[in-house]
C-alpha cells in the first residue's frame, strides 16, 4: 500500500515539475511586439511585466522602439493643462420640458 502511494505521489510531483517548467518557457516564443501588445493594456498580468523587464524591453503604442518619441508637454506652473477638445464633438443639452428641472 505504501509503496502504491509513494509512486503516486512521485508520479504527481513529475507532472507537476513539468507543467511548471513548460509554463515558465512559453513566453520566450513571444515576440517583444507581442509582449508590447500586452502593456497597452489596462490590467497587465505580473509574468507578462516581469518578462518585458527581464528582456529590458521598450514599449509604446503597443510595439517595441528603441527610444521613446517626444510628447507634447501641457504642463503649466500650477499642474497640468489638457487640450480643449474638438468643439464639434461636444453635444448642446436640450431642455426637457416636461421635467421639473432645467440643464
Amino acid at each position: 500500500m505504501n509503496t502504491k502511494l509513494l509512486y503516486s505521489l512521485l508520479g504527481l510531483l513529475i507532472g507537476l515539475l513539468i507543467s511548471l517548467s513548460s509554463n515558465a518557457n512559453y513566453l520566450s516564443e513571444w515576440s517583444n511586439d507581442d509582449l508590447c501588445g500586452w502593456m497597452e493594456s489596462t490590467s497587465i498580468p505580473k509574468y507578462i511585466l516581469d518578462e518585458v523587464d527581464k528582456r529590458e524591453i521598450l514599449c509604446y503604442g503597443g510595439i517595441e522602439v528603441s527610444t521613446l518619441p517626444e510628447s507634447d508637454s501641457y504642463g503649466v506652473k500650477y499642474g497640468t493643462a489638457f487640450p480643449s477638445p474638438d468643439p464639434s464633438l461636444i453635444l448642446e443639452a436640450i431642455p426637457d420640458k416636461n421635467s421639473a428641472y432645467s440643464y
